[in-house]
């Protein structure tokens, strides 16, 4: 039988103890079992590399990242904007001595950063030509090949600055440029235009356009990529060959970028450029058939020109080291990686000599 205990305030104290000690015992596993869970939550980790971590003045490097429990990520330093949680990317042509990444990635477990140094070197002086674009020339300011290397195949190599304008630009040209300065210039062909291409930044909207795409110009076509970032270094090639398919045209825009993003591709017709014009040139810096009025706004850098549809890895390699490849040491056609407006001819020793048409000149850009 249950003994019959009498109720006594001893009695009272001890259960009160008792319904205490468990409800402290109870908020001390629910506070353990959520920090815990708290520390449960990762904090992000990134990884931030370049490669080459060193490159000659005017040259880009190839930022390549990754990170693990970070839903964003944000870049500062010598790059900025939005990143994805991991990718690659060019850093465009560098000028500065030191140039450093910067990456930040956060997510639940908080936020870290990464950063990645790419300095650059010089072999003597570094110096360009400074077009000042269209609304500053009143007749035209464009040096030319009169005796041009074929059409096909070709490679061209060179490094530009964009400024923003209005309208549109050239870099160059490989067309009929007999030195009229007028619309026969490009419709030599019964009045159409044919044999040619550039690439160029392509204005939206046209003639009053102020916000570009790169391009390339042909065959009567204007075919797009990406937008055009003014105020940085872009490293640029341009190939064309042809074969029994067609007139091919690549355009790499923002070397050492060649995915699909930084490529613009176009192939003509079987037909294209079969005939030579009747005077055919390789034009620099403005549009033969629209003098004065396409003029480069920015500055135009280390030009390398080969007789040879270079493949890419040749193109990347010719890049960082003029004349290191097999195919480009047998192809070479030009080279002034430093152009001035009193010296623009052959460096390469292919006896390829431009010259200046009119009397108006770029100023001298002069690198860091």
């Amino acid at each position: 039988m249950p003994l019959n205990r009498p109720f006594t305030w001893a009695r009272l104290a001890c259960i009160s103890v008792c319904i205490l000690f468990l409800s402290d015992c109870g908020s001390a596993i629910d506070e353990s079992t959520y920090r815990q869970s708290e520390s449960l939550t990762p904090a992000p980790t990134v990884s931030l590399s370049a490669n080459p971590t060193s490159v000659t003045s005017g040259n880009a490097s190839m930022l390549t990242w990754s990170s693990t429990n970070a839903t964003s990520c944000i870049a500062s330093g010598a790059w900025s904007g939005t990143q994805s949680t991991s990718g690659s990317a060019s850093t465009g042509g560098l000028m500065a001595a030191t140039n450093t990444f910067i990456l930040s990635c956060a997510g639940p477990g908080g936020a870290t950063s990464q950063l990645a140094t790419v300095t650059t070197s010089t072999s003597g002086s570094i110096y360009g030509l400074d077009f000042p674009g269209s609304a500053a020339v009143s007749t035209t300011m464009r040096f030319r090949f009169l005796n041009p290397l074929a059409i096909y195949p070709a490679t061209y190599i060179w490094r530009v600055y964009p400024r923003q304008q209005t309208g549109y630009y050239t870099a160059f040209f490989w067309g009929n440029d007999d030195g009229s300065g007028g619309t026969s210039d490009f419709t030599w062909d019964n009045g159409q235009s044919n044999t040619y291409y550039g690439a160029h930044p392509y204005p939206q909207g046209g003639q009053s356009g102020t916000v570009h795409n790169w391009e390339i110009s042909v065959d009567r076509m204007d075919p797009i990529g990406a937008l055009v970032k003014y105020n940085q270094w872009y490293v640029q090639a341009f190939t064309a060959y042809a074969d029994g398919s067609g007139k091919h045209h690549t355009f790499y825009f923002n070397l050492p970028n060649t995915d699909a993003a930084n490529v613009i591709n176009y192939t003509a017709n079987p037909s294209w450029g079969n005939t030579n014009p009747p005077f055919p040139a390789l034009t620099w810096g403005d549009a033969p058939w629209q003098q004065g009025s396409e003029v480069w706004d920015g500055v135009i850098r280390g030009i390398q020109i080969y007789s040879a549809n270079l493949s890419v890895s040749d193109i990347l390699s010719e890049v960082n080291s003029p004349l290191s490849t097999t195919a480009g040491k047998a192809s070479v056609w030009y080279m002034n990686l430093n152009p001035t407006p009193t010296d623009i001819s052959d460096k390469s020793g292919a006896g390829h000599n431009p010259s200046w048409v009119g009397s108006e000149r770029p100023s001298l850009w002069q690198g860091p």
